[in-house]
């Protein structure tokens, strides 16, 4: 399954745009593999594993900064396979999305986990930085 940019932008943005209310644009991919966050693609096509990338890419990045990201990205890959570790982030990402949802969600639960995003950012942040 290889696909031209346009067809990039369709995929990922069917997944992404529901979540974050954001859409990829070909700048933005350009702009991640120009930075070496996306592997560049063979003949202008791109592979199942550009599409994990870039999802990957785009769903941290209004949390992380994309240096962050490039180094977390380095440290999952040495731990596991491109597709081993995509598919603990889909997992993981999936379960969040799960708990959260079921959540009764009133102004404490909002404040709860503001601070838990800003904590394990922080945390991420702290320990990529210590790995590499």
């Amino acid at each position: 399954m290889n696909l031209y940019m346009d067809q990039v932008i369709d995929e990922v943005n069917q997944f992404l745009v529901p979540l974050t209310e954001t859409k990829i644009t070909k700048s933005m991919i350009n702009s991640y593999v120009k930075q070496g966050l996306v592997d560049r693609p063979e003949k202008k096509r791109y592979s199942k594993q550009h599409l994990a990338e870039i999802l990957v890419v785009s769903l941290m990045k209004p949390i992380l900064s994309l240096d962050t990201i490039k180094k977390a990205i380095a440290i999952a890959l040495k731990l596991d396979s491109v597709d081993k570790a995509y598919d603990q982030f889909i997992h993981a990402f999936n379960d969040e999305l799960t708990k959260t949802q079921s959540q009764h969600l009133n102004a404490e639960n909002y404040q709860r986990m503001a601070i838990r995003s800003l904590l394990y950012k922080l945390l991420v942040e702290e320990m990529v930085n210590k790995d590499l």
